[in-house]
């Protein structure tokens, strides 16, 4: 799992997770996938999930400097 994942992203793999779920005969992936689908659909609903880029290691998206 990752961190960086936006909103959308995280309700979309919710949802797979929820295929997955509904698809196996294995009660312990069954659950797993329930458990992953429960935590993307946290994840989505916590503060600062907006549907924004989220910051890059290869430095600000925006750099502003004082006029001189």
């Amino acid at each position: 799992m990752t961190h960086s994942d936006n909103r959308s992203d995280c309700f979309e793999r919710a949802q797979m997770h929820d295929r997955l779920a509904a698809s196996t005969n294995d009660s312990a992936a069954r659950q797993m996938h329930q458990a992953m689908a429960a935590e993307f659909r946290r994840r989505a609903t916590q503060p600062g999930s907006e549907d924004m880029p989220q910051p890059s290691a290869h430095g600000p998206l925006l750099e502003m400097s004082a006029p001189g």
